[in-house]
């Protein structure tokens, strides 16, 4: 391919993952305080909603086979990721009038009256949104494989990771400026600008890069799926159930995944009820946590680049720092100090990068070449559990801790933030629990290239 129509098509195939940026700035940084804080719902209610669309992580390879096997106006990739963001963009841009109503009583939704009908349409929504996302993020990935030459392939996929953080951070950014304070009517307009700016950013980055297959090709696609398709999951069951040193791994993952993102979802709150800041200063948060985790993560590429850092050591370095970021950030909930947050913010999104590429690395090498694919689904699996499991879990700490009146908004975030500190330094226990020697060799290039192009993070 051509080095210069190779960086065009490098370049476009961020894009979408910039519109994911957006969606994710407004679920995760404004929604959720919004909701939780300015409306009062309780919090484990909104967070679980918001935990949803993880649990349908696995069901991109159902996506993705349907991908492979009907195409859309001959194409096997683009419509279905233009139809899936689409769908995730329109179904962000409903829940501002969905919430609104999810915090009177009685609840009355469309000229409805039923208790519960606006939780009820939530969930339906929201599962809609994750039922396009892991459509759309199924096949974006399988279109960078068939795109990219493999050669490349690992470089690209970074590009993507960082502009997907690039896109929170400048999304959340506009967000800030166009809704400093909550405003019912502002939220609605900012919510619905979802739909163009999603639209719009994907298909920029679609035009041109998927091209028709030929009839033999897909042929020869159906085959290989039937064949995996036949393919006994019994022995890998037995084999992974059997092996301590898989099910170390498997638990090392999730506490990891688990301990981290318990703040996911109510860092804006805290910062609410704390700090008493405002839906704009609120935003910061994420920006703050994004530019340490890109700084984390370039720092830790040149390191492989310059001779290599073994896996156990990048990984222990990292989670270590995140444990007593996490502390420090509790520290700063306690006092209540602004300043200490921010630095404790940058640190654990900082410590994130390493341990991230080390663990997705190790998850790259940790395979059987027979068995690749499930492996790799297996880790998936823990990493979207984890992250469901963790945003319903951090809301139901706050509503028991801090809404049920047992303790200070400060002193109960404080708990919060400590005990995802030691969940996430008593994960290392499992990690160095696992006897397999590539863990003590260095990260080579391809190593972190394959973790990249892997995208399970």
């Amino acid at each position: 391919m051509d080095k210069r129509l190779l960086i065009l098509k490098a370049f476009q195939l961020t894009l979408p993952r910039a519109a994911a940026g957006w969606l994710f700035a407004l679920l995760t940084s404004n929604f959720n305080r919004i909701a939780i804080y300015d409306l009062g719902i309780t919090a484990v209610v909104i967070t679980s909603l918001l935990g949803l669309y993880h649990f349908l992580s696995p069901f991109q390879v159902i996506y993705g086979r349907i991908a492979d096997r009907i195409p859309i106006f001959g194409l096997h990739r683009t419509p279905y990721v233009m139809i899936g963001m689409t769908v995730s963009a329109i179904a962000v841009a409903t829940l501002p009038y969905i919430v609104v109503p999810m915090s009177q009583t009685p609840n009355e939704f469309l000229g409805v009256t039923f208790p519960y009908i606006t939780y009820i349409a939530a969930f339906i929504v929201l599962v809609i949104f994750g039922v396009g996302f892991a459509g759309a993020g199924a096949n974006h990935l399988a279109l960078v494989a068939e795109v990219i030459p493999e050669r490349s392939r690992g470089l690209v996929t970074a590009l993507i990771w960082t502009m997907l953080i690039v896109g929170m951070i400048v999304s959340l950014q506009f967000i800030r400026h166009y809704m400093p304070v909550y405003d019912e009517q502002t939220m609605r307009e900012l919510y619905l600008l979802s739909i163009p700016v999603v639209a719009i950013t994907t298909l920029l980055g679609l035009i041109g890069v998927d091209k028709p297959r030929t009839a033999e090709s897909t042929a020869a696609s159906d085959s290989k799926l039937d064949a995996e398709a036949h393919a006994s999951l019994k022995d890998f069951a037995v084999d992974v159930a059997s092996n301590s040193t898989v099910r170390n791994f498997f638990a090392f993952i999730f506490l990891f995944m688990f301990g981290y993102s318990l703040q996911d979802n109510i860092l804006e709150v805290f910062g609410a009820e704390v700090l008493q800041m405002t839906v704009g200063e609120t935003g910061r948060f994420q920006q703050i946590w994004g530019t340490g985790a890109i700084i984390g993560m370039f720092l830790m590429g040149s390191l492989v680049f310059r001779g290599g850092i073994s896996k156990i050591n990048a990984i222990t370095f990292g989670i270590t720092g995140i444990g007593f970021s996490m502390f420090a950030l509790a520290i700063g909930a306690y006092l209540p100090s602004e300043t200490l947050v921010n630095y404790s913010l940058v640190s654990m999104g900082f410590f994130n990068g390493f341990a991230l590429v080390g663990t997705l690395t190790s998850m790259m090498e940790f395979t059987t070449d027979k068995a690749r694919g499930a492996y790799i689904g297996l880790w998936g699996l823990a990493i979207a559990f984890a992250n469901g499991l963790a945003s319903m879990a951090g809301g139901q700490l706050v509503t028991s801790l801090i809404e049920s009146g047992m303790f200070s908004p400060s002193d109960g975030f404080a708990i919060i933030f400590f005990v995802e500190g030691l969940i996430s330094l008593y994960s290392l226990h499992f990690l160095w629990r696992v006897n397999v020697e590539s863990f003590h060799k260095r990260i080579s290039k391809d190593g972190l290239s394959n973790a990249m192009a892997s995208d399970l993070g």
